[in-house]
């Protein structure tokens, strides 16, 4: 079985000011500021060095491309702010639009640290920010000033947040695993034959959708069913969540959901991976909720 958290977004509004042609990502409270409304786009629960997407939207369009940076920020562990861990990802926004994309891997561990074992996490310790806004042309940059998203650290299972060549890995966790013993399963989509069964008993399911070891690696291009079943549950709604990393891009898809109170020992489906093969034989899978 594998472990697996998972990440984050919000809106971010944050003031820019044209300056010369030298890059500064600083505040220079001398030139003259422009507001900017920026949206960074996804789950506010993330795992480190996991793969995320944001999206970017200005609040008015610009007459060049415009590169937005948005950096990952983790002093979950130690509060000595130099020892923080940092990664960064940019997106494009051309000429005359408003909005970009871009992804990057969440920052690794400060120190070595682990996070939490909960479904919890660790919280005030790890931001999203936009930190620059760089034009293609023309007096260059414009200059963010500070503004950060705050963003909750989960623990993950790395065998099951490693990206694989050719499987979509996938990971269930849910809250009070002590209480609660939840089993996941892949089938085809008509729900006559299983493809993936996880029923560890143990905090987290995980498993390799299509991967090369599988007995009946490729699967047949269609529909997959994921399925949940509460073996144990204790007397509460249960809020949980799926992660799915596809092959190659590293491309996480979170979904969450709640397991309700009572819920019958059977099996529900809740999400819908579909496999593709083009003419060239690559193989790509698209996943939603059910």
């Amino acid at each position: 079985m594998k472990n697996f958290k998972y990440f984050l977004f919000v809106i971010s509004s944050i003031f820019v000011s044209c300056g010369d042609d030298t890059y500064s990502i600083e505040y220079n409270d001398k030139e003259v500021k422009t507001p900017v409304s920026v949206t960074v786009d996804s789950r506010d629960r993330v795992a480190l060095d996991q793969h995320l997407d944001f999206a970017v939207t200005l609040s008015e369009a610009y007459d060049v491309d415009a590169v937005i940076t948005v950096a990952a920020v983790n002093s979950c562990g130690d509060p000595i702010s130099h020892l923080k861990e940092t990664s960064t990802g940019t997106a494009t926004v051309t000429a005359g639009s408003t909005t970009g994309f871009g992804s990057l891997f969440f920052a690794s561990a400060n120190k070595g640290h682990v996070p939490a074992g909960s479904w919890d996490g660790l919280v005030d310790c790890a931001v999203l920010s936009v930190t620059g806004i760089a034009l293609s042309e023309g007096n260059d940059p414009y200059v963010a000033s500070e503004n950060s998203t705050p963003v909750t650290v989960i623990d993950t299972e790395s065998d099951y947040m490693a990206i694989d060549d050719d499987a979509v890995v996938i990971v269930m966790d849910w809250k009070n695993p002590g209480d609660n013993d939840i089993d996941m399963f892949v089938t085809n989509g008509a729900g006559t034959a299983f493809y993936e069964i996880a029923e560890t008993g143990s905090r987290y399911e995980g498993d390799y959708f299509d991967n090369d070891s599988d007995a009946y690696y490729p699967a047949p291009d269609g529909d997959y069913i994921v399925w949940y079943v509460p073996y144990a549950q204790e007397a509460a709604d249960v809020p949980a969540e799926l992660f799915f990393t596809k092959p190659v891009s590293g491309e996480v898809v979170h979904i969450p959901f709640t397991i309700p109170t009572g819920a019958p020992l059977a099996y529900t489906p809740v999400a819908i991976i579909t496999k593709t093969t083009d003419e060239e034989g690559d193989m790509s899978y698209e996943i939603a909720a059910y």
